[in-house]
């Protein structure tokens, strides 16, 4: 990960990740309104016209954590140097995504898991993300924590999200807030990779000591947060005509999830009370 590649490999599936949820969780928010059954928060969500019992997602992520894998130098135990340090804190947060992606497969082909397992194995890996991430730039320059601290805060969103779903599983701003979160955390992972390892010839790199150089990456951050946001509701836009347009082509697989899913925020509201 610690390349330009390595950057941006990852920002491009938390992107991709972010799009979709972001995408999901509109349609099923104007799909119930159009049946009017309560909306219910999805940890991940099925492909329409392909099986329920086909995780996509969690096909997506053992894909990209073997890639991520790939790309790592190779950890030598027995040295001290940094690059096998660093390495190894990576591998720790593929091996928490990988575990995620196999828990989104048996849970979507019915292993009888507890409720929310979906949700404590992806809460779980952005938590370990997020503290790899947090002890990672420790010594390093000003600019250089600045940036990476960025992406725990980010992580601490998506955690806290994450929690209130499975506490609110009404909400559908609280499904949007995880999805937004992520693509923020994407698209800042390309920030990252141009700021720390621009590969175009001839550019002026950013000076990690400079504190105007970390107020500039500062707002580069809000302007992703505003972009993200603009974003989101754009997609809200495209999924509201995707669903206007669609009619009864769209209704077998996304109807069938509003019952289930309205079946399980049922079970989980009367448990509380």
């Amino acid at each position: 990960m610690g390349t330009f590649i390595g950057h941006t490999l990852n920002g491009t599936f938390l992107f991709v990740f972010g799009t979709w949820w972001t995408f999901a969780a509109w349609r099923n928010y104007f799909r119930s309104r159009e049946s009017k059954k309560p909306y219910v928060c999805r940890c991940s969500y099925p492909v329409p016209w392909l099986s329920r019992k086909f995780s996509i997602e969690g096909i997506l992520k053992i894909v990209g954590c073997c890639a991520s894998f790939s790309l790592e130098s190779p950890i030598n135990f027995g040295g001290d140097g940094f690059v096998d340090a660093e390495s190894a804190q990576h591998r720790s947060i593929y091996a928490f995504y990988l575990l995620n992606g196999v828990v989104d497969i048996m849970h979507n082909a019915g292993f009888p898991f507890p409720p929310n397992t979906d949700y404590v194995a992806l809460m779980l890996a952005v938590t370990s993300e997020s503290l790899q991430l947090y002890f990672h730039v420790h010594g390093r320059p000003h600019l250089d924590i600045m940036i990476h601290v960025l992406l725990v805060y980010t992580g601490a969103a998506v955690v806290t999200c994450i929690v209130a779903e499975m506490c609110r599983p009404r909400s559908v701003l609280l499904s949007l807030g995880r999805a937004y979160f992520c693509l923020v955390r994407g698209t800042w992972l390309w920030q990252i990779a141009f700021i720390l390892y621009h590969p175009l010839p001839g550019y002026k790199p950013w000076d990690v000591n400079s504190h105007m150089d970390s107020m500039l990456a500062a707002s580069a951050f809000a302007w992703h947060m505003m972009t993200a946001l603009v974003y989101v509701g754009v997609l809200g836009a495209v999924a509201w005509a995707v669903n206007r347009t669609c009619g009864r082509f769209c209704n077998d697989v996304i109807s069938v999830d509003l019952e289930e899913a309205d079946e399980l925020g049922e079970a989980l509201v009367k448990r509380r009370m």
